[in-house]
């Protein structure tokens, strides 16, 4: 019957567990055995009443939701809701361990947690919460009579390692509250107190979405007068929710001064989805810049973002009257998998189409190490290749190479040749 229960929709959610509790000791009197919470938030419109729950850790028989009757938690709380089993809407509750005021305060630790007024404090029909949270425990609430439920730890999927030990004195947030119990919905609390007891999850609002200049490609990566660029920006997601309520902006910083002044505002892109700790790439195309040095300027505008430092970089465009054939990006490259600067960006311009292009890497005594490609068919007049560092299947030593194109067409031969460095 659990089980069919885990499929029904609540409208209380388990939102926080603090299972590992600051201090190491346990047993009757410590921290261990007192300072254990569950909290639940209301996300219905409705008052529901938690007489009819229970909560189970997969262990001891599941507990009753009783209210909490004890007096002396007003002491140090004088406005908490006891006496009560009815959650308001959109509010929270907290169970506690019964023996959280207890006198017996061996090892010390004594009521720890800032608890807002009015939240609805509960506790158990038994001694300890299920047999006493361990870290790896899983929870169920749930509800005979309302056929609601609700989980943490995904006790549905035994597989997945869900929950562990988040740190000592560290609870477990649930990132999104519209989100279902997945592992990578939860997260320990980034609070400096560990964990946010009857109030928003620190987690819900640790927005922070980053643009680096080493996320941004710009394709060719020197420009001929006349020619497009064609940008992709990678926004990475830093922070612990998922979003997509921002927008890039794209300006060229003609006066050099950092900002977006009028009339440099190329485009604004609105965001899609980034999950946490993943990136996302947005694409432009600037037709026809101009002639001369251009400061790229890239902003990140998220109106929830929690570090500002991050969301401005900038990258430079160089427009020429004539670059030749060929053209290398960056002059130094770094292939360490690290996600910075890992390739070398290839830029080629054919007199026309429809030749036979090989370019090639040789050492600094002369001696090929690679073919990048050797007389292709090329049916366009220019275009970009990448190298990785690597040669017939061996990352090639540090040092300077020399890039080499040749281009056959029509009984003519067209050549070019730049350096790069590669380090590691």
């Amino acid at each position: 019957m659990l089980l069919f229960f885990l499929l029904v929709d609540s409208s209380i959610i388990i939102t926080e567990v603090m299972s590992n509790v600051k201090g190491l000791e346990s047993g009757a009197g410590y921290p261990g055995d007192r300072n254990e919470f569950v909290e639940i938030y209301n996300q219905s419109a409705d008052t529901v009443d938690l007489s009819v729950y229970f909560i189970y850790d997969f262990d001891a028989p599941a507990d009753e939701i009783c209210p909490w009757d004890n007096d002396a938690i007003l002491v140090k709380y004088p406005h908490l809701r006891i006496n009560s089993t009815l959650i308001y809407p959109y509010s929270y509750a907290l169970i506690l361990d019964r023996e959280y005021v207890s006198s017996d305060t061996s090892g010390g630790n004594i009521q720890p947690y800032d608890i807002p007024d009015s939240t609805l404090v509960l506790t158990t029909d038994d001694t300890t919460i299920g047999n006493g949270l361990a870290n790896n425990d899983p929870l169920l609430i749930y509800s005979v009579a309302d056929a609601c439920t609700t989980s943490f730890g995904t006790p549905y999927d035994t597989l997945d390692d869900f929950p562990s030990d988040p740190g000592d004195g560290i609870s477990w947030e649930r990132v999104d509250l519209t989100l279902p119990d997945e592992p990578s919905n939860w997260h320990p609390s980034v609070d400096s107190a560990g964990c946010t007891p009857g109030r928003e999850n620190s987690t819900t609002n640790a927005f922070d979405l980053a643009v680096e200049s080493q996320s941004i490609i710009l394709t060719p990566a020197s420009v001929e007068l006349g020619e497009d660029v064609y940008i992709e920006v990678r926004v990475k997601n830093y922070g612990l929710p998922a979003t997509d309520e921002y927008e890039l902006l794209i300006f060229d910083d003609e006066d050099h001064d950092g900002l977006i002044s009028t009339g440099e505002l190329l485009t604004e892109i609105a965001g899609e989805l980034v999950d946490a700790f993943d990136s996302v790439s947005l694409f432009y195309t600037y037709q026809h810049p101009a002639q001369g040095t251009h400061s790229l300027g890239f902003s990140v505008e998220f109106e929830y973002d929690q570090n500002l430092e991050n969301n401005l970089a900038f990258k430079e465009l160089i427009v020429t009257g004539d670059i030749g054939g060929l053209a290398l990006s960056p002059r130094i490259f770094t292939p360490n998998n690290d996600g910075v600067d890992d390739m070398l960006q290839i830029d080629y311009r054919l007199p026309e189409s429809g030749g036979l292009l090989t370019i090639s890497v040789f050492d600094t005594r002369g001696r090929l190490l690679h073919n990048i490609c050797k007389k292709e068919l090329s049916m366009v007049d220019r275009g970009t290749l990448y190298w990785n560092g690597e040669a017939e299947g061996r990352k090639a030593q540090t040092g300077m190479y020399i890039f080499y194109l040749e281009y056959q067409y029509h009984n003519k031969i067209t050549k070019a040749k730049k350096t790069a460095v590669l380090a590691r």
